[in-house]
């Protein structure tokens, strides 16, 4: 027979679970935290979907209402998101959804290639271990099969993406510094700067075949460096792949305003086109 635990009113174990089901203080504090990370994981996604004006007071009962929890953690999904850049605490009356410039687009590329740089110089300093290579080698092979067709479609374009990032995270893991990749995940958060953030110019589809080209190119000798030994020259290869990628998003970013562009993860909504500081838009 199954004993009830019996538990003093006063005692700060009130909550655990008896014998009629109750569920525990702890049981109940992970269910809150998997309800807060699920409210920030889908209010991650409206905001860079443009769900909201940018530089515009965020309503908390809005959020609240779209996200179906209650204004508790609606505000902690938003301070989260606060913590993230996507969005900014405003003075004594909440959130407001931030913009970002193209210039703030390709400085994030700049320092992800900084910071991709480093850990290709130390893997190359180090040796690249097995586990690390094989994911870049197949990244390669990936692409390289990816290439041989004429047209790429959505499926393909989903594909290209994922093996871009790949790529990049293999390269960033392989040098295996943990604060190193905290920073690289940081600035990944900015819009259009992860690898991910691929633009594919479907009105000019031989213009993205040669930029899609390009970065297997990139991608080829970066290994080939790294595995060479030659800690410059693959740091080097690496700073000129990220330069490349933030002069393509200038180039290409007057055919995402005419919607010319097909741009396979969210954020373009948040990208603004004048260069006029936002932070004191109220």
């Amino acid at each position: 027979m199954q004993k009830s635990l019996k538990v003093n009113k006063n005692s700060p174990q009130v909550g655990l679970i008896d014998g009629n089901g109750m569920q525990s203080e702890a049981e109940a504090a992970a269910s809150a935290e998997t309800q807060l990370e699920r409210a920030t994981e889908n209010l991650r996604g409206l905001v860079l979907r443009g769900a909201f004006p940018v530089d515009v007071k965020l309503p908390e009962t809005r959020v609240a209402e779209l996200l179906g929890v209650s204004r508790t953690p609606a505000r902690l999904a938003m301070a989260a998101l606060e913590q993230d850049g996507l969005l900014v605490r405003l003075p004594r009356r909440g959130f407001r959804v931030r913009s970002f410039s193209l210039d703030e687009v390709v400085e994030a590329i700049e320092v992800r290639g900084e910071l991709e740089a480093v850990a290709a110089r130390i893997a190359a300093e180090r040796g690249l271990a097995g586990e690390h290579r094989a994911r870049m080698e197949a990244c390669i092979g990936r692409a390289e099969v990816l290439l041989r067709h004429a047209e790429f479609d959505a499926a393909r374009r989903g594909e290209w993406c994922r093996m871009n990032v790949d790529f990049h995270d293999a390269l960033v893991g392989a040098c295996g510094i943990r604060p190193l990749r905290a920073a690289y995940a940081k600035v990944n958060l900015v819009p259009l700067a992860s690898p991910r953030d691929i633009m594919f110019n479907v009105a000019q589809p031989a213009l993205t075949r040669r930029q899609l080209e390009a970065t297997h190119e990139d991608h080829t000798h970066i290994l080939e460096a790294i595995l060479a030994r030659t800690s410059t020259r693959a740091a080097a290869l690496v700073r000129e792949h990220a330069y490349r990628s933030g002069a393509n998003k200038r180039r290409n970013f007057p055919d995402i305003e005419l919607r010319r562009m097909v741009i396979e993860t969210p954020g373009v909504a948040l990208i603004r086109t004048g260069e006029a500081d936002a932070a004191d838009v109220a």
